[in-house]
């Protein structure tokens, strides 16, 4: 994906982040508060290229669809979707991602650049895209699958929190694919509407 590492770095910004991790689900209230964040860039000099990163998009968007996650594996058509073992397992996943969510942002401190080169950036960050991936395939792909056969309300509920999840999945990808376009998937939302769409779906089930 990255090419020649020798060539790629990665520069992380830090403007304003807020930290969900402590509180697990985040709540309406908290994603009120939330301003919008500034896209991420790419630059080149030469042969390196640099790609900047904002460490608050980085973590709302991974706590969000941690904030997902949480939420779908209780929902009663997901869990009987799902069955045992991939419950089972997505629980460890979303232990995973919020271990790599808090090791990405004690990885940022409080510097404002940190380059991918570095070794605890880019596990903790590889570990978040490696991490929301496996939430795609094991919720987001259940749900979307289950919920054409279904009609309620949750059902509804669910499919759109889903979608926006992908969107924001697809958000974190895009910030280092230098393969192509940035952002791959197709949606209406950005990031902070794909946020809101969860933590509505997080409210409505709390």
């Amino acid at each position: 994906m990255f090419g020649d590492k020798k060539h790629v770095r990665i520069e992380v910004k830090n403007k304003g982040r807020r930290s969900f991790l402590g509180h697990g689900l985040m709540t309406v209230a908290a994603i009120a508060s939330v301003a919008a964040l500034p896209g991420c860039s790419a630059s080149k000099s030469g042969t390196t290229t640099t790609i900047t990163l904002n460490v608050a998009e980085v973590v709302d968007y991974g706590t969000a669809i941690l904030s997902f996650a949480s939420t779908s594996i209780n929902v009663s058509f997901v869990a009987s979707a799902m069955g045992t073992a991939n419950l089972a397992l997505a629980n460890t996943v979303i232990a995973s991602l919020k271990s790599a969510l808090a090791a990405f942002l004690s990885a940022a401190g409080s510097s404002t650049s940190v380059t991918y080169d570095s070794a605890s950036v880019k596990t903790a960050f590889d570990s978040v895209l490696a991490d929301v991936e496996k939430i795609d395939t094991l919720i987001v792909a259940v749900i979307t699958g289950t919920a054409a056969n279904l009609s309620s309300s949750v059902v509804s509920e669910a499919k759109t929190a889903a979608g926006a999840a992908e969107t924001l999945i697809s958000l974190l990808k895009a910030m280092i694919d230098m393969s192509g376009p940035r952002l791959h998937a197709v949606s209406p939302l950005n990031g902070d509407a794909a946020i809101g769409e969860i933590a509505v779906f997080a409210a409505s089930q709390g």
